[in-house]
């Protein structure tokens, strides 16, 4: 356990920073083939880019001790479907939208979930902690709730990974046919991901430029939340390093 915590004690502002400046350059280089068709490659390299902002968000609950480096930890910052779940966390706290009905809806679900996480955010965290990185930190067995969010149950299953793969791959059936090529995927999907990519990004040069929460009053309180919910979660882990 010492030496994870002298791994925690490591990790330094500049290895959050390449972790943000390698995503944001993928995020840069999907430009080169914003007029390519199918756009299922631009995609992939979004998608990429997401889970190395999300890895960078990582680091920043490790460097700020709200979750402890332990070699479960490292190993989940390698691991694809644990940046989708940190990604689920990600949107929470950004609170994106579009319309204002888009934003009564996200105030609403706050408001009926309070004190607690919604469900899609929740249930991202639990399995994340429980599941994908408990399991191996011998914390409980996990067994998957049938209340968890579908979007969140599909994340743990490798749907989203699967996509990405689809995004580069031709994927062949039990049976030899084609299962799915790239060009499956429309434009559109590509464009919802590139922006996504950008939130995150910028989710994250705003903890690195002001070491707080982000500025907006409701997004601030949605970062609380997720803090405070993964410090408990971990709580017992950082015990055993501190």
């Amino acid at each position: 356990m010492a030496d994870a915590l002298k791994i925690r004690k490591r990790v330094p502002d500049e290895t959050i920073v390449a972790c943000l400046r390698n995503g944001e350059r993928l995020i840069e280089e999907s430009y080169d083939l914003e007029l390519r068709t199918p756009s299922a490659t631009r995609l992939y390299l979004v998608m990429i880019a997401q889970e190395e902002l999300a890895k960078a968000f990582i680091l920043h609950l490790i460097q700020s001790d709200i979750i402890p480096f332990t070699v479960a930890v490292r190993r989940a910052m390698n691991d694809h479907i644990c940046k989708q779940l940190v990604g689920m966390l990600m949107d929470y706290m950004i609170m994106h939208w579009e319309e204002p009905s888009e934003l009564e809806a996200l105030i609403r679900i706050d408001v009926e979930a309070d004190p607690l996480l919604p469900d899609d955010a929740g249930s991202a965290l639990e399995i994340l902690a429980y599941q994908r990185i408990g399991k191996r930190e011998g914390v409980r067995e996990w067994i998957p709730g049938s209340d968890y969010h579908d979007g969140a149950l599909k994340i743990a299953g490798g749907n989203r990974d699967r996509e990405k793969q689809d995004a580069l791959y031709v994927r062949v059936g039990a049976d030899g046919r084609v299962v799915s090529t790239p060009d499956r995927f429309a434009e559109e999907r590509t464009k919802l991901e590139f922006e996504r990519a950008r939130r995150f990004a910028s989710l994250v040069n705003s903890l690195l430029e002001t070491e707080s929460p982000p500025s907006n009053k409701r997004e601030d309180r949605r970062y609380k939340k997720i803090v405070r919910a993964l410090s408990n979660v971990f709580e017992s882990q950082r015990k055993e390093v501190a």
